[in-house]
């Protein structure tokens, strides 16, 4: 069992350490929200096979833990097997939890892969091809993230060689388009995205009818409220039309440096997650940033 405490000692996160089955992506038991990305996929391959297994483990998302609760509950009322320090502040926690629980474990409802979309699909097909290169389950925490939420944020765009002047004349064009008082990394509302760059910061927000509708009527129905599906089919290609540059952002969780020009992003609900896993469409490439993951290389057998 792991536990993750902040800076203060306040508990962030906890839940079961265990090993996830390929097939419970067959079985529906694992619902995947994100679509994945060959090449990515083609790297984590090559990592399975340098390493012979994965050291990060997946991180899934559940409603609650079912029987496994009352373990999580026992378990935490012993001193810890293992303290390990997290780099930005706070500890890890880690605990063997009692033989009875592995022997004979609760089912635990359907989960939500939170991380690891690419990790999982490249041991799935690895596993498939050459059973021997790595074994037939992953390495993984899952978090009842209603009694200890993960972190739900978007992950936003930085769009290289994109001229900030010209593309806030642009968007004003297929938005609502009003600049914003200097405060330091604003959060855009819902439906609201933040164009950025040089210090400065305008809110897009009431973006055209007619520009969704045509840039979004090829993509599933589920995608077309969701903020990276917008950001990516309309707002950067209307933007980088207008200055003939080909929509090739880069992706990161975190705000763009001051000398970038970037697009931050509203996060999505849980909802639409859940949702979206549940019908088969997931969400647009690149949507969310969920964690905190746990620590890589340290969720060996505590002890």
């Amino acid at each position: 069992m792991l536990e993750r405490m902040d800076p203060v000692g306040t508990v962030e996160q906890r839940g079961v350490v265990g090993a996830l089955a390929l097939h419970g992506v067959e079985s529906g038991h694992v619902l995947r929200h994100q679509r994945v990305g060959e090449n990515a996929v083609r790297h984590q391959t090559r990592l399975l096979k340098e390493r012979g297994g994965s050291v990060e483990p997946l991180l899934l998302a559940a409603h609650d833990l079912g029987a496994f609760h009352a373990c999580v509950e026992e378990t935490v009322r012993r001193p810890a097997d293992q303290e390990v320090l997290i780099p930005e502040g706070g500890l890890q926690r880690l605990w063997a939890c009692d033989v009875s629980w592995t022997l004979d474990p609760p089912a635990l409802p359907p989960l939500l892969l939170a991380d690891g979309h690419h990790r999982l699909e490249a041991a799935r097909r690895l596993h498939r091809v050459h059973p021997g290169a790595v074994g037939d389950r992953l390495l993984a925490l899952v978090v009842d993230y209603r009694r200890y939420p993960l972190t739900l944020a978007a992950t936003h765009r930085v769009v290289p060689g994109l001229d900030l002047e010209r593309a806030v004349r642009a968007a004003g064009r297929i938005a609502r388009v009003r600049e914003l008082p200097s405060v330091r990394r604003p959060v855009p509302r819902p439906g609201t995205y933040l164009l950025t760059g040089q210090g400065r910061t305008w809110g897009l927000s009431d973006i055209s009818p007619a520009a969704l509708a045509g840039r979004l009527r090829t993509l599933p129905a589920e995608w077309v409220e969701l903020p990276a599906a917008i950001s990516d089919h309309v707002l950067i290609p209307a933007l980088c039309e207008d200055q003939q540059l080909a929509p090739a952002p880069r992706y990161t969780s975190h705000y763009p440096a001051p000398d970038e020009v970037g697009l931050i992003l509203p996060a999505p609900t849980w909802d639409q997650i859940w949702a979206g896993a549940a019908s088969g469409a997931g969400m647009p490439p690149r949507s969310t940033h969920l964690g905190p993951s746990p620590i890589p290389g340290q969720l060996g057998a505590p002890g």
